[in-house]
């Protein structure tokens, strides 16, 4: 109950002197009828009435912000749920995208839970966490440092470097100087097309490969094996609907190995999503069946995101970059200035036969890919 109200009631509305007391058309300027000085200080007028609205506003935006994170924690909450259960088998497309994206794709449901932790929304908060360390246990121990392997006592060195060549980039060339420097005893190519394999053989970088297994395609599906130990039973057969190249490295008298240069199709819509897991369905395949130790490189299309790569690398494989832990290193897009590398795609998987003792990306030669150089020891 207002001042003014409580004081007419006690008083019969008569003031200390038995005048009426003022009503509320007679209230001084600036006093309400609930008595509240309203004048802004300089003797003018203020009116409180406007923070009431400033406060349905901020409540407005308030519900607004709730719900916006709300809606993004769901979404994430939905794709989170999906790659647990495996509906990428049913939804080939879009989800291999959306797996591929995982690192970055779930960044927002950090801000959600800020925004549930400061408005204090206890339901929100718990679905943040759980999409949270969804993420976390996905994207962490691909950024887990390490240290490479020891070679063993009597292990046969070598390095060996992948390298998607883009087909259609002139500046190809400027790869040679990188394998120049880094010397690799067996060099991978994909994407060799006419034009690329002409750029990189007019770097002079290949002179020093007395034996190849060169297959040049128009378009993107060329592969190359550069190599200073011999090379044979190459085989270059047709795996979902591209070519697959390999070879048989012989390092010395009693080591050899196979070598395949991978290059599987992008997995941007549904047929392609398809062609791709055969692909990579039938490198697991081939790697569970090997008779000698095997080495992959070159552009998977396929992150630890991917359910296709983790099988293949589960059937008797290790990626190169976990062994040694070398953590953030993406090698795709790297062409684009405005948008730089996020995704590692390019791979090097060897048998245990080989003890991982070092591991880089290169840097940019004009292609879309960067290079990866690895450090082997064979027992």
């Amino acid at each position: 109950m207002s001042l003014a109200k409580d004081l007419g009631r006690r008083l019969g509305r008569r003031g200390p002197t038995g005048n009426d007391l003022p009503t509320g058309n007679d209230l001084p300027t600036g006093w309400d009828h609930g008595g509240i000085d309203k004048s802004d200080g300089t003797g003018g007028s203020g009116r409180i009435g406007g923070s009431g609205s400033a406060g349905g506003s901020a409540g407005r935006v308030r519900r607004l912000i709730v719900a916006a994170a709300w809606l993004v924690t769901a979404a994430l909450a939905v794709l989170a749920v999906g790659r647990l259960v495996h509906l990428d088998d049913a939804l080939v497309w879009p989800y291999s995208a959306i797996n591929a994206l995982t690192p970055l794709l779930y960044l927002p449901v950090y801000a959600a839970v800020t925004v549930g932790f400061a408005l204090r929304r206890g339901r929100l908060m718990i679905l943040c966490v759980l999409v949270a360390a969804a993420h976390l246990f996905w994207t962490v121990p691909e950024l887990i440092p390490g240290s490479p392997e020891d070679a063993p006592q009597g292990s046969a060195r070598l390095r060996v470097m992948t390298a998607n060549l883009l087909y259609h980039n002139a500046d190809a060339g400027r790869l040679g100087r990188q394998i120049r420097e880094t010397s690799p005893d067996v060099l991978v190519l994909v994407e060799v097309s006419p034009l690329t394999l002409a750029k990189v053989q007019d770097s002079g970088a290949l002179g020093a490969y007395r034996y190849s297994e060169v297959r040049p395609r128009p378009g993107a599906f060329g592969a190359a094996v550069f190599s200073r130990f011999p090379l044979s039973d190459a085989a270059a057969p047709e795996v979902g609907g591209s070519m697959s190249l390999r070879a048989t490295v012989r390092v010395d008298e009693r080591r050899s190995f196979v070598v395949y240069a991978v290059h599987t199709i992008s997995p941007t819509s549904g047929d392609f999503t398809r062609r791709w897991r055969e692909q990579l369905d039938t490198l697991r395949d081939e790697v569970r069946a090997a008779r000698l130790p095997v080495v992959l490189a070159g552009d998977f299309n396929a992150t630890r995101d991917h359910r296709p790569l983790r099988e293949l690398v589960s059937a008797g494989v290790r990626d190169a970059h976990d062994v040694v832990g070398a953590g953030w290193t993406p090698t795709w897009n790297a062409d684009m200035v405005a948008f730089p590398p996020v995704l590692r795609i390019d791979h090097v998987l060897t048998s245990p036969a080989f003890a991982v003792t070092g591991y880089r990306v290169g840097s940019a030669f004009g292609s879309d890919h960067k290079p990866v150089v690895v450090d082997l020891a064979m027992r």
